[in-house]
């Protein structure tokens, strides 16, 4: 299990709208399950870390905002639904080479 999997996930929702409208109306033992039957790897603990390092990297290098409940990024998960959050309002804002970045295995020589 992986987060670089995980990751790669996020890259599939953010290019495929589609298949993110699908994604998004699942709880996380749903989403497991069918990113597994589709080739994904990653646990509960890969996505709790991976998508703790979206946002606070959106927070504090993306918005420049403090790390608290002033952050513009709280306000704009408010109402949504997890996922469609994440890959909206913070997978988005990065290229691929700069998510790739963020997880440290895979920032180190992965192309």
């Amino acid at each position: 299990m992986s987060q670089e999997s995980f990751m790669q996930f996020l890259v599939a929702m953010r290019d495929e709208p589609a298949r993110l409208a699908i994604y998004d109306g699942r709880n996380l033992s749903q989403l497991l399950f069918h990113a597994k039957s589709e080739g994904f790897d990653f646990s509960p603990e890969d996505v709790a870390d991976v998508v703790g390092m979206i946002e606070a990297n959106v927070i504090l290098e993306k918005d420049h905002d403090p790390f608290d409940g002033t952050s513009r990024l709280w306000r704009e998960m408010w109402g949504r639904r997890h996922l469609g959050y994440l890959v909206d309002s913070c997978v988005r804002r990065y290229s691929d080479q700069e998510l790739r970045a963020l997880i440290p295995s895979a920032g180190s020589g992965a192309a």
